[in-house]
């Protein structure tokens, strides 16, 4: 007999989040699978930025940037409570006056030469809205370029797309261990043609507080694309792709490639990002530079092929693509469809199927012909809802592609200054089948971050961000679903 019983609730635990390590230029050969590093430039410059919103009662939960490995706190926005004074009543409802006065807390351009956390206290038992992106610029040496990432909540099991280990390409596996249990670590790897066996793929060992970075050219030779699945067993870890190129002596970008939603039948890309026609053609046209042009890539994981329907939509609807958009993707490899016929222009790409898949999208930026290009990687990205915030990179130029699919969305917008204060909220109203780009600009003066709501049909959303002026430097990172709300486990007593 069974009894029914309220279901448990879970206390909210710290928001972790991995800020990876900053790209290094490989020093070691290829076919080693443990890498060695010189430096990346002399201008190399990488640092990391976050936000954390108040409650009502204008109180801020103890968070901060630290050491992966422990240590000393390398930034904090407030001090650290002790473990026993952290209680799980719900968050203040107003300040002491009686009135609502909600801020925000935040930390920008914190200098960085290795993994470092984002920790955030729960806040009035609810993890607290907050975000932290990590950013990489350097505007000379062979990693010439801009990478940017948010920083990453830890996961047992997650994908990752984009990379390449052809001539002139590198792609290191970086994965990190932030949590205080060794992780034990499979890899599954899939090329253009199939599944991809290795030895080395299982059985890693990550220690607590560890960073280990792998060469996939190690494991997956001379593909042109390279998708990687990354299941932990034992601690949670987080995971980026470092991925680059260099064509004979001319700088090919640099990303960090970070995981896609899990696998399905639907996949959403936002910021997507297609250049002037004239200048992607001349790019692409020099010798070995056929690769520097956009596309989509969808993995096909299963037993299955996969019967692909791929819509963009830009700014004023759904753009056809060459072939009418349906596609036969090969069970266990990685497909590839090309992009560059779309016009100039911000898009977001869905992905359908009759068996799951997982998507991505390579975008590629540059200025002339014989000057250097640089890279991102734009990650299938979840449905936008509540309490999703941003940390905004500094030094970039950065817009928000917000698409919506399927029907009419609402997206409230609301600027976050460096002071944290709140600025007034902006709604976005997206039709249905249609991509809009918000230059951060628009939101106001120099935000360091944006909360973001979104209501009514599925959205999704990504950062764009470009270095400012004649410069080749883009990079990718797409919105985070929020995870402030409460979680439960169902009880059942049974005799």
């Amino acid at each position: 007999m069974a009894v029914a019983v309220p279901p448990a609730v879970v206390p909210a635990g710290d928001l972790t989040a991995v800020c990876p390590a900053p790209p290094r230029l490989l020093a070691s050969a290829a076919g080693e699978a443990d890498p060695e590093f010189g430096p990346a430039s002399a201008t190399a410059r990488t640092t990391v930025s976050a936000m954390v919103l108040s409650d009502l009662g204008a109180t801020l939960t103890g968070s901060g940037f630290l050491p992966v490995g422990g240590g000393a706190p390398l930034a904090l926005i407030e001090d650290f409570a002790p473990e026993v004074s952290l209680g799980s009543s719900g968050p203040a409802s107003s300040s002491e006056d009686g009135l609502t006065n909600r801020l925000a807390g935040v930390s920008r351009g914190v200098r960085v030469d290795a993994p470092s956390v984002f920790r955030a206290q729960p806040q009035g038992g609810l993890v607290p809205v907050a975000a932290a992106t990590s950013t990489y610029t350097a505007t000379d040496g062979d990693l010439r370029g801009l990478a940017a990432t948010g920083c990453q909540v830890p996961s047992s099991d997650f994908w990752l797309l984009g990379a390449s280990t052809t001539a002139g390409q590198s792609a290191i596996l970086t994965l990190t261990n932030p949590t205080g249990t060794a992780a034990t670590v499979t890899l599954e790897l899939y090329g253009q043609d199939g599944p991809i066996e290795a030895a080395g793929t299982r059985g890693q060992l990550v220690a607590p507080g560890e960073t280990r970075q792998i060469v996939l050219a190690a494991l997956a030779a001379n593909q042109e694309r390279v998708a990687v699945r990354v299941r932990s067993d034992g601690g949670r870890i987080s995971g980026v792709v470092q991925q680059s190129a260099l064509r004979g002596l001319t700088p090919g970008g640099v990303e960090l490639l970070s995981p896609a939603v899990a696998a399905g039948t639907t996949q959403v890309v936002p910021g997507v990002v297609v250049q002037d026609a004239a200048t992607a053609r001349s790019i692409r046209e020099q010798e070995g530079y056929g690769a520097a042009a956009p596309e989509l890539q969808v993995l096909v994981p299963g037993s299955s092929d996969a019967v692909l329907g791929i819509t963009v939509y830009g700014r004023d609807g759904e753009v056809a693509l060459p072939g009418g958009g349906v596609v036969t993707a090969a069970a266990g490899s990685v497909t590839a469809i090309p992009l560059d016929a779309l016009a100039e222009g911000n898009y977001t790409v869905a992905v359908t199927s009759d068996v799951s898949v997982v998507a991505s999208a390579r975008v590629v930026r540059g200025t002339d012909d014989g000057k250097p290009v640089d890279l991102a990687g734009a990650p299938a990205a979840a449905r936008l809802g509540n309490d999703s915030a941003m940390a905004l990179a500094e030094g970039v130029d950065t817009s928000l592609v917000l698409g919506a699919p399927s029907g009419r969305s609402e997206v409230t917008l609301t600027p976050v200054a460096a002071d944290g204060a709140l600025g007034e909220p902006v709604v976005i109203g997206i039709a249905g089948g249609t991509s809009v780009t918000v230059p951060s600009s628009s939101l106001g003066r120099s935000p360091a971050a944006v909360l973001v709501d979104a209501t009514g049909d599925p959205a999704y959303g990504a950062q764009v961000m470009v270095l400012p002026g004649a410069r080749a430097g883009i990079s990718v990172a797409s919105i985070p679903a929020g995870v402030t709300a409460p979680q439960s486990i169902a009880v059942e007593l049974g005799y």
